[in-house]
């Protein structure tokens, strides 16, 4: 196939699998996010319609939101990390906001934790220029400038 004789069909195919795994993470979260949401506001049990409406919502936010972040911030980072750790540190947030007992914790406390999970990725990993740079001792140039 054409597709496969391409010289950027692995790109691509990273690309849109990205972009899958991004929207299948999105509507996970979206689901365990309503279900943590109705136990916090003490609201009745969600519907289907509940379910299946957040779980698409998550899923298009983060279908765009996921290749974007891994492409320009995370790019040394594994890619089932840039999935995995920031759903689990969201996921933790909104159990955290359950726990403590506060409503509006709920709107909080999960995308705190999903910042908090991409910029543990992002120190973990750091870019192997800045790296070396900060470890020798060296200023990183910020983008757009000359190093010196």
């Amino acid at each position: 196939m054409r597709i496969f004789d391409h010289p950027l069909s692995t790109r691509r195919f990273l690309q849109i699998g990205l972009v899958v795994a991004g929207a299948v993470t999105g509507a996970v979260f979206g689901i365990v996010l309503t279900r943590l949401g109705k136990i916090a506001t003490g609201a009745p049990p969600a519907t289907l319609a509940n379910y299946l409406w957040n779980a698409a919502v998550f899923a298009a936010i983060a279908a765009v939101v996921s290749p974007v972040i891994t492409w320009s911030e995370l790019r040394r980072v594994p890619l089932w990390r840039t999935l995995v750790e920031p759903l689990a540190a969201a996921v933790a947030g909104g159990c955290a906001a359950v726990i403590i007992g506060v409503p509006v914790l709920i709107l909080v406390l999960p995308p705190l934790g999903l910042g908090l999970g991409f910029a543990n990725l992002r120190r973990r990993y750091p870019d192997s220029v800045n790296a070396h740079a900060l470890t020798a001792g060296l200023e990183v140039p910020r983008d757009g400038e000359l190093p010196t």
